[in-house]
């Protein structure tokens, strides 16, 4: 009996070592504490994007702002993977890396990458959060379109960034040029008046 027990065991231990984790199970154990504020808050916006899905394979009903704007209900194949995806962009932001926006795919969504970027470049120090929102709504509008399911949820996504992106823009605004002092006037080219 007890060799019985030892090879239920032993199998047990050996399937457990043959699940893969994927990266939102791996969400739990990321740790932002010595990222800047920048990548602590892409990886809130990130993490929140994750878990708005629920479970992998099952529908929440989440949403990812307190508006209940980007409500992400339906959940297949496709689903789950977008879920990792995002789950994969905040934990390379809790380690500090460099977080890029997702490539654009036609001449619109470059230029709002471009204009995003641009932005960022600017402000995202100075700004982290609102920069944060503005990056993770433009990744959530170009990872969502290519999903039949989240169709809905990328447009409400692209609404989303006109108005973070808009927001962020304001704030980040480069600071308008100092006037050019003018060089002093030495006057040698006109006559001297003799009263």
């Amino acid at each position: 009996m007890n060799r019985l027990r030892a090879g239920i065991l032993l199998t047990a231990v050996l399937l457990a070592g043959c699940v893969n984790n994927t990266a939102l199970d791996d969400l739990s154990d990321a740790d932002p504490s010595q990222a800047s504020a920048f990548n602590k808050a892409l990886y809130k916006n990130y993490s929140a994007l994750a878990h708005s899905f629920g479970p992998v394979g099952a529908a929440a009903g989440v949403a990812f702002d307190r508006g209940g704007s980007m409500e992400m209900t339906e959940m297949d194949s496709d689903v789950g993977a977008l879920a990792n995806a995002y789950a994969e962009k905040a934990i390379i932001a809790s380690r500090g890396s460099i977080v890029e926006p997702e490539p654009g795919v036609d001449v619109p969504t470059h230029k709002m990458r471009d204009r995003l970027i641009r932005a960022l470049e600017r402000g995202k120090d100075n700004y982290p959060n609102e920069a944060a929102r503005a990056q993770t709504d433009y990744d959530c509008w170009m990872m969502n379109m290519p999903v039949t399911q989240m169709a809905r949820s990328a447009k409400k996504c692209r609404a989303a960034l006109e108005n973070s992106l808009q927001r962020f823009e304001a704030k980040a605004k480069p600071a308008a040029p100092a006037p050019a002092a003018s060089a002093p006037s030495d006057n040698s080219d006109k006559p001297t008046v003799q009263p």
